[in-house]
């Protein structure tokens, strides 16, 4: 909770500080936003949901993910910073605990802020690098032995990711990626997210 806070009152001193420049940023930076749809791949297990007991049964950690996002261009095209909002979908399980049946679903959705590297690879393909961190927030729903219990865990974690961009006009590009996230206390440890989506510049010098 108090990691939690701490990034709520950054993330608030920063929305301040942008909102302020904003005027004289919109003249010195390129700025765009995006959105992508794709698949998430949990890396999810029984102990996950039910820490320290012997859990038996079966996991899903498959399911469809979204992101939207707001990007500035720092460096030209060659370094930007964005900011996003994540929905990684559910995981779940189902077995048993000491032959008592359980189950469990999860949801995690996470606000974003990374910085990107573009590495040209021609005049209208470029190689994408991506390394920051994320605030994932998971609802979790367990039952055990039909009695239902719901909590909501969040955490900080770095993470990273790789793709390609192809520019189609000097303000259109479509993307691929592939991202990895450390999602820390908040049920499944792991998520792999593969995305195609868009991007569009709103300005340019």
């Amino acid at each position: 909770k108090t990691t939690t806070r701490h990034f709520g009152v950054l993330f608030s001193v920063f929305v301040m500080f942008a909102a302020a420049a904003l005027p004289t940023a919109a003249y010195a930076f390129d700025w765009y936003g995006g959105a992508s749809v794709g698949n998430n791949r949990y890396e999810v297990t029984g102990g996950d949901y039910f820490a320290n007991q012997t859990f038996s049964g079966s996991t899903d950690g498959n399911d469809g993910a979204w992101k939207a996002f707001i990007g500035m261009r720092l460096f030209e095209k060659y370094v930007s910073a964005e900011f996003g909002y994540m929905d990684f979908g559910s995981a779940s399980a189902k077995g048993t605990v000491s032959g008592v049946p359980v189950s469990a679903t999860s949801d995690t959705t996470a606000f974003t802020a990374a910085l990107v590297g573009a590495i040209p690879m021609g005049k209208k393909f470029d190689m994408l690098i991506k390394l920051g961190f994320a605030a994932p927030k998971a609802d979790i729903t367990t039952t055990t032995a039909g009695v239902t219990s719901t909590q909501n865990t969040s955490d900080i974690k770095f993470f990273g990711g790789l793709g390609a961009q192809m520019n189609f006009t000097d303000t259109l590009s479509a993307r691929i990626e592939y991202e990895r996230f450390n999602q820390g206390s908040t049920g499944p440890a792991y998520a792999n997210v593969l995305s195609v989506g868009f991007t569009y510049l709103f300005y340019t010098e």
